[in-house]
């Protein structure tokens, strides 16, 4: 699939031990919510070929099932407290958030929202149905003459959801038989609300309910 553009990205957080997720635990990172986003490269969706031989021929190909499934994503802000808990990270009083030994980042849903290259009045989206997202660098740089900003860099390590053995997923709503809730459906479990422009999006809750410590 060619896309144009990365127009918005939107997380869903499991509830513990389980495969369900709530409406209030799913989250745009969008201009709306005081979000950015700027890239999400997606690697090794499909496994590495490696041809098995017996009888001094090539037996089988190979390659059956998915890849090791990484996404280094860049964004020029991510809502503090998303972050926060998507990377599961313990808050305390006063503000301070903190990664420790004993941290343990949520299963999430990692969506996609772009815009399809050959005819960007479509909407395309790529989703993986889970996986952790990773802290990869926090790197502040001097300001020169001009504001010098440093953006949120996460990995997100993808793996196979337990309910159908899938980790990725794609669709044009240009196709004939694109349907919003069914894609809603397959991706997180239910229909989400509201229809923007043809796009689906989900109401973005501020997730203040982390127990301080």
């Amino acid at each position: 699939m060619a896309l144009s553009g990365f127009q918005s990205a939107r997380i869903g957080i499991f509830d513990p031990n389980t495969e369900n997720i709530q409406k209030d635990n799913i989250f745009n990172v969008d201009p709306k919510e005081k979000g950015s986003v700027v890239s999400a490269t997606i690697s090794n969706i499909s496994p590495t070929i490696t041809p098995i031989y017996g009888s001094d021929q090539e037996w089988k190909a190979g390659g059956k099932g998915v890849g090791a499934i990484s996404v280094a994503f860049i964004a020029n802000a991510i809502p503090l407290a998303v972050r926060q808990k998507i990377l599961g990270m313990e808050t305390f009083d006063g503000g301070i958030a903190g990664i420790g030994k004993k941290t343990q980042a949520p299963y999430c849903i990692f969506e996609m929202i772009s815009h399809d290259a050959v005819d960007e009045s479509i909407t395309a989206h790529l989703a993986l149905v889970k996986g952790t997202f990773h802290l990869t660098s926090v790197a502040p740089k001097t300001n020169t003459n001009t504001t010098v900003y440093d953006q949120d860099q996460l990995t997100f390590t993808a793996t196979t959801r337990d309910s159908d053995g899938f980790a990725y997923f794609e669709a044009l709503e240009d196709e004939k038989d694109f349907d919003t809730n069914k894609w809603e459906t397959m991706i997180y479990g239910m229909p989400l609300t509201t229809i923007d422009g043809g796009s689906s999006s989900a109401s973005n809750v501020n997730p203040t309910d982390s127990t301080d410590k």
